[in-house]
């Protein structure tokens, strides 16, 4: 049976889209090149994609039903039913653009993640890197992990759409930032690109299907091939595109810029770029380094988590005792929970009986029973914090699937380098996660092993340090390749002991 097709006509642009019956205004604009940000990751719980709209459009839900106007709609929720007009003007509050000086030139710098895009304008004249820009990656409605999307890209339309929307997403951010700016796109003077070797792979339209199944190939690892990479030189001819080489599957150009700009560190060190996917490695001392990757889902990140959203306003960042009183930080009015604070309520709630070691809810002592909650929704157990946010069973098992995973992940490796927590000196965490996780509380649920003789370091996002690097340093590509022919990767898939060691792993500790 053919799908239904209807239009949306997107204002002040006058750009008319034609898109299937039941698609959402989030969808319908991401299609249409137009990047939106949606930090719950399009559950409505922070209405910062509220747009007006007019039309053939759903009934409005009750998130949308608190603006008392019908013509405001969440762009997440409102679906598309028949022939409707979207004014998407307003969304430009919701995306952070810098401003750019006309007379300079710039390069971009990306970091592609399997959740968010991070981009960064660096002015080539001033030689200064703006403030960056945060979204969640358009193919999220495809689904949450990469191998959804590989799944997805099996479908050779479905596969062309997962790298249209991102190449679509990316231009929007780009010539949006230009044209507020009165700046012309032709000074855009080169475009560099990190992300793990799915994204990377998609995004250049190169086949992502056998990066799914075993033996996992890699046919192309390095992207010279690509510096005149059509679809984006078309909107910025001036700007030559440089795309970090990949290590292998699942150790992509994220994990090996991360590597590359490491600071120098005598002894034994350990690396940890915690993502959708988490990279790790062991940095021995003679320069040997043993790698490899764990699926572990976007629980860190806030999404798969009922209440969860990335770390933007809205969202409780921490929480933490006084006595016996809940506290909690956020970035302004809480409407949702990052994955810091998630880390902070289960290892409080450990620490309490609250959650037992098999991560089941089980009781709420009698001090902290103004502070927490024991509920039910739709037959799940839950723990409501009065005026914030409710978690649930689920939840919970979310992080426990996620810390088992790099847990496991840790010890292997651990294993195959010979050595043991103890003979760690460096601990170096990235990711945004990384930077502003409680490391005790991150450390207490077991989400790595406890190196106690390690110095811990948080280096924020390393991915897009390194795409920023790339463009400031000509010399930085050829010490990434001579990283990469050190690296001797791990493929769990494959390893007798990960399974047993991975069951271990599932359980908290206290």
């Amino acid at each position: 049976m053919e799908t239904k097709k209807v239009t949306l006509t997107i204002l002040p642009h006058k750009t008319v889209v034609s898109v299937d019956a039941g698609t959402t205004i989030a969808d319908a604009l991401f299609e249409a090149g137009i990047a939106i940000n949606t930090p719950c990751g399009g559950k409505g719980i922070c209405k910062k994609c509220a747009v007006r709209a007019t039309g053939a459009l759903s009934q409005p839900d009750t998130f949308e039903q608190s603006f008392g106007d019908s013509n405001y709609r969440l762009a997440c929720r409102a679906k598309i039913e028949g022939n409707a007009v979207v004014f998407a003007d307003s969304f430009r509050d919701t995306i952070h653009y810098p401003a750019l000086n006309p007379e300079h030139t710039y390069a971009v710098a990306i970091d592609i993640g399997t959740t968010t895009l991070q981009i960064s304008f660096i002015d080539m004249t001033a030689n200064t890197v703006l403030p960056e820009i945060m979204l969640l990656n358009p193919q999220r409605r495809f689904g949450h992990d990469v191998i959804a999307r590989i799944s997805h890209a099996g479908n050779p339309a479905m596969a062309t759409k997962l790298t249209q929307v991102l190449i679509d997403t990316i231009i929007s951010v780009i010539t949006t930032t230009c044209h507020l700016s009165q700046a012309k796109t032709h000074i855009i003077q080169e475009i560099s690109v990190s992300g793990n070797t799915v994204m990377t792979y998609s995004l250049l339209g190169i086949d992502i299907t056998p990066l799914g199944s075993f033996p996992y190939t890699t046919p192309v690892t390095t992207f010279d091939y690509y510096r005149n990479y059509r679809p984006i030189n078309n909107f910025f001819p001036n700007a030559a595109v440089t795309v970090i080489p990949v290590a292998s599957a699942f150790l992509g150009g994220d994990f090996l810029g991360g590597l590359g700009v490491l600071p120098r560190a005598s002894g034994n060190s350990f690396f940890f770029d915690i993502g959708t996917n988490g990279e790790m490695a062991i940095i021995k001392s003679d320069g040997t380094i043993i790698a490899t990757s764990c699926a572990m889902g976007p629980a860190f990140e806030g999404m798969n988590i009922s209440g969860g959203m990335t770390a933007t306003e809205g969202a409780i960042t921490h929480f933490w005792l006084e006595n016996s009183t809940l506290k909690y930080s956020s970035m302004g009015k809480p409407i949702g929970i990052s994955g810091t604070a998630l880390i902070d309520i289960i290892a409080i709630c450990l620490e309490k009986g609250i959650i037992n070691t098999s991560g089941a809810i089980a009781n709420i002592p009698t001090p902290l029973q103004n502070e927490i909650t024991i509920t039910s929704i739709n037959g799940v157990k839950a723990l409501t914090i009065p005026d914030t946010v409710t978690i649930t069973q689920l939840d919970i098992r979310n992080v426990q699937l996620a810390k088992g995973a790099s847990l496991a992940a840790a010890k292997i490796l651990l294993q195959e380098s010979g050595l043991t927590e103890d003979d760690i000196d460096n601990v170096y965490i990235s990711g945004s996660f990384g930077t502003n996780v409680n490391i005790n509380n991150f450390i207490r649920l077991e989400c790595i092993p406890h190196f106690k003789n390690a110095r811990y370091h948080a280096l924020g996002n390393t991915s897009l340090q390194a795409a920023i690097t790339l463009l400031r340093n000509k010399e930085f590509m050829q010490h990434l390749y001579s990283i990469k022919n050190t690296i001797t990767a791990i493929d769990l898939s494959m390893h007798k002991e990960f399974n047993d060691v991975y069951l271990q792993s599932l359980e908290f500790s206290f």
